[in-house]
């Protein structure tokens, strides 16, 4: 199972230890929204090719 975590901030230490949990024996990928300018079609298809996806405010 492929997962994609989405940052819309910068993740705290919380949100690192459970992206940890949640990700452990699962391929994962990280998308980061607080850039400058985030490509919206390469996230597009990230969450396309991710089993699931989980949004981290």
């Amino acid at each position: 199972m492929k997962i994609l975590h989405v940052y819309r901030s910068e993740p705290n230490d919380d949100v690192k230890k459970l992206v940890e949990i949640v990700s452990e024996g699962r391929d994962n990928e990280t998308f980061n929204l607080n850039v400058d300018a985030p490509d919206y079609d390469k996230l597009v298809d990230m969450v396309w090719g991710a089993d699931q996806t989980i949004c981290w405010w």
